[in-house]
């Protein structure tokens, strides 16, 4: 295994995660981003969910995959500070591997829906989620990331 360099660890002796690894988090948190935003613009926030998810059943679904996401982007910053955060962040490698998966495959279900129709936006997500996947599946810092190492602060 390739040794990574010394500034790749934080204080507490913990990898961080890339900036590659947020963008995959957010890409699968991206349905929470937009309801935080439709509920910032009060009027136009029904119109504005309506647009990117007429069916309420996607809309739920992308919320429901991407909480794992933003959970493990919020337990990213405690990770050093409770004990048993670790023994969490250990499953995060493969749940979001396995929600990056099943991500693609309700997007491929929208696609076979819509009869192979071409629209962009879906197109563009559809390509994020692959190259998401794959920087998972290739990353060897994205597995270290999850490992269980460093320290935990007792105050």
């Amino acid at each position: 295994m390739r040794q990574l360099p010394l500034h790749r660890l934080n204080d507490h002796g913990w990898f961080r995660p890339s900036p590659w690894l947020y963008l995959c988090m957010i890409l699968l948190a991206r349905t929470w981003i937009l309801f935080i935003g439709a509920v910032a613009s009060r009027e136009a926030g029904a119109d504005l969910l309506a647009l990117f998810y007429p069916n309420k059943f996607s809309f739920y679904l992308g919320l429901a995959l991407g909480s794992p996401a933003l959970l493990l982007l919020w337990l990213q910053g405690l990770r050093h500070r409770f004990h048993w955060i670790g023994k969490v962040w250990r499953y995060g490698y493969g749940l979001l591997t396995s929600i990056v998966i099943i991500d693609i495959c309700v997007q491929g279900y929208h696609i076979i829906k819509l009869h192979g129709a071409f629209s962009l936006g879906p197109a563009i997500i559809l390509l994020l989620s692959i190259w998401a996947l794959w920087y998972l599946l290739k990353s060897n810092s994205s597995r270290l990331v999850f490992s269980h190492q460093g320290h935990v602060d007792s105050d």
